[in-house]
């Protein structure tokens, strides 16, 4: 039935652990519409991983008793498969340009006009003819259609992945599209190789082989592409949780000098590990709080005097001023000192690194921040306002 070695054929085995292994990890992505399309791309694979076992060919047409039903099967599931892979490239297109006019259900039509075609040309014509290594008859109208079919979708998937490549800022995307675009486009030349094994009488064996080669490369890869693509977002939670724990230091030392802020006492680090929810929503979170403490901090215990000290101290280093400020105002809320009502001026906050709080830039000044906090020198400048303070009420 399939004119490859027959080590390749146990090859097959592997793609069905490997697709149905990531198909079931990333089931949750089902109900995330952002992530569903890479999820179907990688059902339709699932589900041809299973048709294209030998076994599998083997009861289909024993239990039928239709000739080469099994390759018709097979046929289906695959257009349904560079359908989605289309699909799912016109959905990367829309969601990074959303005045797009790409034709969005192109890939639908289209799988739906080639199924027809393929169940019609297959029940008109002789079993000889169905499938064969030559194109005869009826079947040559259906080679005819099928490289026509598989030529506009791998082009017009390819072409999409390559270009989103280039917009995308995350290196592991990045890698799936441009691993996408390099599946989808060895669907080319195995249609090519086909055409001429269907067109050309007394090709070699050998070219079936290498058509095979192309077929076995668009299959994994496009595989391996989308399951790191469904991965991506188990990356980025991880990263968004290590940057949380992080900032957690820096998090409580603020909020349990600001206890008027805060509407649930502040959780264990375990415990706050392992807290429930989205990582981004999380993070993000936590960086607002830690800058609403600041600007508490700022706007009820710090002074002109205080600040013009702290960055005379600090010199150069702006955040080493911002540190020593903060650590006096701290130890003055710890301490219970009154509020005081005055407008310091804000030009020795914290900057705004990032256009996002969850960005690596703007996590990594909080964290410079909070060692600064735990330095010996921001510790002699608190001492020092300390011993100020208590000289001038004594």
């Amino acid at each position: 039935m399939r004119e490859v070695p027959s080590w390749v054929e146990s090859l097959r085995g592997l793609i069905f652990i490997v697709v149905w292994t990531v198909l079931i990890l990333r089931l949750p992505a089902v109900r995330r519409r952002e992530q569903r399309p890479a999820w179907v791309v990688l059902f339709c694979l699932a589900a041809g991983s299973v048709a294209i076992q030998a076994g599998v060919a083997r009861w289909i047409d024993d239990t039928t008793g239709v000739v080469k039903l099994s390759e018709l099967v097979v046929a289906l599931v695959a257009l349904s498969d560079f359908a989605a892979v289309w699909w799912f490239a016109l959905h990367l297109h829309r969601a990074a340009h959303p005045g797009s006019t790409r034709p969005h259900r192109a890939p639908l039509i289209a799988a739906a006009v080639m199924a027809i075609i393929a169940v019609v040309l297959f029940l008109v014509t002789p079993e000889a003819d169905r499938f064969g290594k030559e194109a005869h008859g009826w079947w040559i109208a259906y080679a005819i259609a099928w490289i026509g079919y598989g030529a506009t979708t791998a082009t017009g998937a390819a072409s999409i992945f390559w270009r989103t490549a280039r917009s995308m800022r995350s290196p592991v995307l990045r890698f799936s599209m441009l691993a996408l675009a390099l599946g989808v486009g060895a669907e080319l030349p195995y249609l090519a190789i086909r055409a001429v094994r269907w067109f050309v009488p007394g090709t070699p064996a050998e070219l079936a082989v290498a058509g095979f080669w192309f077929s076995f490369t668009r299959f994994v890869v496009v595989a391996l592409a989308c399951s790191v693509a469904a991965v991506e977002p188990i990356r980025r939670s991880v990263l968004y949780q290590w940057r949380r724990q992080r900032l957690y230091g820096l998090w409580l030392l603020l909020r349990r000098a600001t206890p008027e802020l805060v509407l649930h006492e502040p959780r264990s680090r375990p415990v706050d590990l392992l807290s429930p929810g989205d990582s981004w929503e999380l993070l993000h979170q936590r960086v607002v709080e830690i800058r609403d403490s600041i600007t508490h901090l700022h706007d009820g215990w710090a002074t002109p005097r205080l600040l013009r000290e702290a960055a005379q101290y600090a010199g150069p280093d702006r955040l080493l001023a911002v540190a020593c400020w903060i650590e006096a105002t701290r130890r003055g809320a710890r301490d219970g000192a009154p509020r005081i009502d005055q407008e310091p001026g804000q030009e020795l906050l914290p900057d705004v690194r990032a256009t996002a709080s969850t960005m690596r830039r703007e996590v990594g000044q909080l964290v410079r921040l909070h060692r600064h906090l735990t330095s010996r020198a921001v510790q002699d400048f608190a001492d020092r306002q300390e011993s100020s303070s208590a000289s001038s009420l004594s």
